[in-house]
């Protein structure tokens, strides 16, 4: 199996099954393989392949979300909880469940929108209603 390919979970359970009647066959390797007609190779591939997923950790046994680059997946934010500040200071936006965004009217426009989307992701992902309005 090359590394990288998406897990066939079919395949994967019918290697453990092999693997299971192997173990309980008190055959060798080479016995039970020309008895099952499987290639010897193929059977020591997937005898490798199973004992590395039974070792790798839990988490990394679920499936996974589409990949994210490193900018879609952490955005610097500064949280700042100081009402006193003045709204003309910058731009304020406001986001899904009430989260206010007070940022500096020099940040660049691609990122003010990375980080948007970002912070909206996570919203809605948590299932926030919409702002009433937004804020600029």
């Amino acid at each position: 199996m090359v590394k990288g390919q998406q897990r066939d979970p079919r395949k994967e359970a019918f290697w453990r099954g092999v693997l299971a009647r192997f173990a309980k066959s008190g055959l060798s390797i080479r016995a039970f393989c020309r008895r099952e007609r499987f290639a010897e190779p193929t059977f020591y591939a997937w005898r490798r392949v199973v004992a590395e997923r039974d070792a790798e950790p839990r988490h990394a046994q679920c499936p996974r979300r589409k990949r994210q680059t490193a900018s879609q997946a952490f955005v610097p934010l500064l949280v700042c909880n100081n009402p006193s500040r003045a709204a003309d200071e910058g731009i304020t936006v406001e986001l899904r469940g009430g989260q206010v965004l007070r940022l500096p009217t020099m940040i660049a426009a691609d990122r003010l929108a990375e980080l948007v989307r970002a912070v909206e992701a996570v919203a809605v992902s948590m299932g926030l209603p919409a702002p009433a309005e937004a804020q600029a």
